[in-house]
């Protein structure tokens, strides 16, 4: 049942270094992931091949979607670090719906801060027997790979987007590879500013998080907003950041500044991180039908109510079953004896792309399909990416498939 509680608000969890391998820092090298793009096959395809002649001889295994398979029992490792973000909570639901269907168990870690607390959960998981560890943070960056190796079990991960992290372990035998979103935290703030222009938002106030203090995701989420303005500027739009908000909630400096905003004639506050600690100020101050909200953050429960009222008009949102989702079937192939990878053997970097929610219709579609218990990726589509079950299946299919899901073409009925 939909919870439409306008008058409770929510404490906001922050990793200041926010090396996550997910939606908050998940961006990679423009020129590595087209490299990475144009050899994605011929291993995977080899595989196919010989598991085609193997299907033939009636040895191929049998993928039955009752948890029976694999015969031994995949446990996985989630190095996290909020486990009450409605991310981490949605790709949560998303491995228990899977749990159901494959013989594969999730093993989270506590929230962690660093590289120690992340090595130790690693430790931790060889000791449970886990087979492999999904870096959703990563703040060891290879280490945690190398590690992971060191035990016998796979890694899967993008380093937060770090090509050196990523070079160094490539072709290490226990790597999987992960995903990249191109130039994501860029993209993300200019694909707020260019949402807000359209909308025709003017006076922009621009909550810039750890930016002036170098945090790579925010010093390229800014950059990407301030070009998304020039670039509605260009176009003919009027548009200009009359302010700026720097830092975190919950400082005196914080707060002083919102204090500052809702005296301002403003038309738009974007944020490069949460931006639920608006919500409140904004509705009591009466401005709720003149101000216009964006955010990178999760299409659920916490902003349901606010978006179809109109003052949040844009989410830039990582889908959990798509971006994060992947690392499933990867783990499956490779426990199984079929290991995806690169022409040259390397850990293939599967590119996909950041949904940029601007309508109710888009944010509702997919709300209630995961409030109705569905996914965009089912657990038969996922059988269909695993070379024990389809002999066609490759490094290629799989990487083309997660690709396809744009915006658009996924909430399309």
């Amino acid at each position: 049942m939909k919870k439409r509680v306008l008058s409770v608000f929510f404490a906001i969890s922050m990793v200041f270094s926010l090396t996550a391998c997910g939606g908050d820092g998940g961006s990679a090298d423009k020129d590595n992931a087209g490299a990475q793009q144009q050899t994605l096959s011929a291993k995977g395809e080899e595989a196919a091949k010989d598991n085609a002649a193997q299907a033939e001889e009636g040895k191929a295994a049998e993928v039955k979607l009752d948890g029976s398979w694999p015969e031994e029992k995949v446990k996985i490792g989630f190095v996290g670090y909020d486990a009450a973000s409605e991310q981490q909570m949605e790709i949560e639901r998303y491995f228990d719906y899977l749990s159901e269907n494959y013989n594969m168990e999730v093993m989270y870690s506590e929230d962690l801060v660093d590289a120690e607390g992340e090595l130790n959960f690693i430790s931790d998981c060889a000791a449970a027997g886990c087979k492999a560890i999904i870096g959703y943070y990563n703040e060891a960056k290879e280490g945690a790979a190398e590690a992971a190796a060191e035990y016998g079990m796979y890694y899967w991960g993008s380093f937060g987007g770090d090509a050196d992290a990523y070079d160094a372990v490539k072709d290490n035998e226990y790597y999987l590879g992960g995903y990249t979103l191109g130039n994501a935290e860029y993209e993300a703030g200019r694909s707020m500013a260019l949402a807000l222009a359209e909308q025709g938002c003017e006076k922009v106030v621009l909550c810039s998080g750890g930016a002036a203090m170098g945090v790579p995701t925010f010093v390229e989420r800014k950059a990407g907003f301030e070009a998304g303005v020039k670039e509605a500027v260009e176009s003919g739009k009027n548009m200009e950041i009359v302010y700026e908000v720097e830092g975190w909630p919950g400082t005196d400096a914080f707060v002083a500044a919102q204090t500052m905003v809702m005296g301002m004639d403003v038309d738009a506050i974007a944020s490069t991180f949460e931006i639920a600690m608006w919500f409140q100020l904004i509705m009591e101050s009466g401005k709720a039908d003149s101000v216009s909200l964006a955010t990178v953050g999760a299409v659920g429960e916490t902003y349901y109510d606010f978006f179809n009222r109109g003052l949040l008009t844009c989410v830039v949102y990582d889908n959990a079953e798509v971006i994060f989702g992947n690392a499933i079937p990867m783990i499956l192939n490779a426990v199984s004896g079929n290991k995806l990878v690169n022409e040259d053997g390397s850990a293939p970097l599967i590119q996909l792309e950041r949904w940029t929610v601007t309508k109710p219709e888009q944010y509702n579609a997919i709300y209630d399909k995961h409030e109705s218990g569905e996914f965009f990726v089912t657990a038969e589509d996922i059988a269909d990416l695993i070379v024990s079950k389809n002999a066609e299946a490759n490094t290629k299919t799989l990487a083309d498939y997660y690709a396809s899901f744009t915006l658009d073409a996924a909430i399309k009925e």
